[in-house]
């Protein structure tokens, strides 16, 4: 029997359903992504982008696998355990998420600046204090001692992912006209693995795993807990990121 024949319908289709009002939240429909995808930004404030975005991806996968940890339900944890090996590269570290992300960071704000953009530069700086409180939050969501609210957190991280990448991805169309037309859609490998695949199966994948662990509408108000929790968290996110953009100009 596979995981969605042991499921009772009606939370599968009540979980797909919360899952969808991520695009009425701030944390979609906000003032940055409306900067991000306006036109061809300042190199200060693509360089506070980046330095903020990728402070922020770089715990993703060590969250996908505290989900994993802190779900008990095999099923929900198998779910996880799919999202993970994905984030990885599904066995390619050449391939794994985040070294995909340095490269087109680092690449993108070189060709910007006009100068070598390393790694250890992106790494370097501070976070805003608005992006250590988004990661603080994170954390403490996906090792809440209840799975339910874990895999509400996975549910919301996941049903954002793929509609901020889309917005991310828009946004940096914009400078296009850095590269060669091959090397464009060559260095954008982050975003169409993510477009492209791996979010949209996250996305089934997190629908599952939450459903998993949802028996009764109380077991659902304790993923809508962890849901609505990492949606406020990321809304505050990328308002302190376009502030902070704003200033760098």
């Amino acid at each position: 029997m596979s995981v969605q024949q042991t499921l009772a319908p009606s939370y599968l289709d009540t979980v797909r359903d919360l899952a969808a009002t991520v695009h009425e939240h701030p944390a979609l429909d906000n003032e940055f992504y409306r900067l991000w995808m306006s036109g061809t930004l300042p190199y200060p404030q693509v360089e506070t982008f980046a330095r903020e975005f990728y402070a922020r991806t770089v715990n993703t996968s060590v969250m996908v696998a505290l989900s994993v940890l802190h779900t008990e339900d095999l099923a929900a944890r198998v779910e996880c355990v799919k999202n993970l090996y994905s984030e990885y590269g599904n066995g390619d570290p050449e391939k794994a998420h985040l070294l995909l992300l340095e490269r087109f960071l680092t690449d993108l704000l070189t060709r910007l600046r006009g100068a070598p953009f390393t790694v250890d530069e992106l790494r370097a700086s501070e976070p805003l204090s608005t992006t250590k409180a988004f990661g603080q939050g994170q954390r403490a969501l996906f090792t809440d001692p209840d799975q339910r609210v874990v895999q509400g957190a996975l549910l919301g991280q996941e049903h954002l992912a793929y509609s901020m990448l889309v917005r991310l991805y828009e946004g940096v169309r914009n400078y296009k006209h850095l590269y060669g037309e091959d090397e464009f859609h060559e260095e954008c490998e982050y975003f169409y693995v993510h477009i492209g695949e791996a979010e949209k199966e996250h996305k089934a994948e997190a629908i599952v795993s939450a459903a998993a662990v949802c028996r009764s509408d109380d077991d659902l108000a304790h993923v809508r807990q962890g849901f609505d929790g990492f949606l406020t968290l990321t809304a505050g996110y990328w308002k302190g990121v376009h502030e902070a953009m704003l200033s760098a100009s």
